[in-house]
């Protein structure tokens, strides 16, 4: 699970099986379109106080020094040549390890990864984890204890102790390039170091603002969803969600020629059931949120124009990076409004003005 992203990753297009919630203005997320409802939300969900909700005042981290010479010694590993090591892994090599993160002795949701490559000393995950690694080989599992930052931006994690049971897999050596002139030239087609790290400050500036406003809304709704209570949830919405997310799994066990507990067991710590039980209270958390969504949109008896869907229905897809619908037709082989259909698209666009209206009155602290 890595600690509030201080690497400049390029481009991040983060897809699991929805679209990512982006922000707390403009366009936040296209929901997979689950079945529609038989009732009302009102009939699933029992709204609490959403307006003028508190919350902790999310701050967009700031790019110092230190946060630059990190991402510059990342573009560096980028364009790294790697051997393949049989020995302790060190600080500045490259492992490739699957882990499992666990708070209260309870596997929790995006601590989790398979084969992942993993730079030590670049301080991309939480503290301890990194460092947790440095001595391991390959083949070696381990419990790393770590202990999130008091500041970090969920409350769910700040200040709260935690551990990751890690498998190293391989271990590599890394080579860097030499830091010059010509590198940047070459590798990264600006005229010198110092056209690049003005551009690089500038990327991360941006991406911070961006992070700092995604963490705000999910600050502001985690308050809105305290606030409120799920009395039952929509079965076929629930069954549908667990059968797609076993479906992938299943999937990806068949592909590395393995059982699914044998895959789960292998690659995340977990058995067949531990797996059955937390799909469960992701889909029940995921819904849950929707159905707030819905609620709220009943309650303030939002509507949506022709105008003003397909005002927003263009918004959408600029926002996913389509400057029109040939643009889109052209990557999709159909229109925008085909392919996710115009409920999931209308669905959207309320839950967005959702999202505007609770974070535009919330008291933020």
């Amino acid at each position: 699970m890595k600690h509030m992203k201080r690497i400049l990753a390029g481009c991040l297009a983060c897809f699991t099986m929805f679209l990512l919630l982006a922000g707390c203005a403009e366009q936040k997320n296209l929901l997979k379109p689950f079945a529609k409802k038989e009732r009302a939300a009102s009939y699933y969900v029992a709204l609490g106080e959403y307006l003028g909700v508190e919350a902790k005042l999310i701050k967009a981290e700031e790019v110092t020094d230190e946060i630059l010479r990190m991402n510059i010694l990342k573009t560096r590993y980028d364009y790294a040549e790697f051997t393949k090591v049989d020995r302790a892994a060190q600080e500045g090599d490259k492992v490739v390890a699957s882990y499992q993160g666990y708070m209260d002795d309870e596997l929790f949701q995006g601590g989790s990864a398979s084969s992942e490559e993993i730079i030590l000393g670049l301080g991309e995950y939480v503290p301890g984890f990194e460092a947790g690694i440095v001595g391991m080989t390959a083949g070696e599992t381990k419990k790393v204890d770590v202990r999130f930052p008091d500041d970090y931006w969920s409350e769910d994690f700040a200040g709260k102790a935690a551990y990751f049971k890690i498998t190293v897999e391989e271990v590599y050596s890394a080579a860097l390039p030499e830091y010059n002139d010509t590198f940047v030239s070459e590798k990264l087609s600006y005229d010198n170091v110092g056209a690049f790290e003005e551009a690089l400050a500038e990327n991360l500036k941006k991406q911070f603002e961006e992070e700092a406003e995604t963490k705000q809304l999910q600050a502001i709704w985690a308050s809105v969803r305290e606030n409120c209570t799920i009395n039952s949830y929509p079965e076929d919405q629930v069954e549908a969600y667990v059968e797609e997310y076993v479906n992938y799994y299943t999937y990806l066990a068949q592909y590395s020629g393995s059982e699914l507990d044998a895959y789960l067991q292998a690659n995340y710590g977990i058995t067949e059931e531990e797996f059955q039980k937390t799909v469960l209270e992701w889909a029940q958390s995921e819904i849950g949120d929707s159905l707030i969504v819905d609620a709220i949109v009943e309650a303030e008896k939002m509507e949506l124009s022709d105008e003003e869907y397909e005002e927003e229905k263009q918004k959408l897809m600029q926002s996913m990076g389509y400057s029109s619908d040939e643009a889109f037709q052209s990557a999709y082989g159909s229109s925008f409004e085909d392919y996710y259909g115009k409920d999931s698209i209308t669905k959207a666009i309320l839950q967005n003005r959702v999202y505007d209206l609770v974070c535009e009155n919330a008291k933020l602290k």
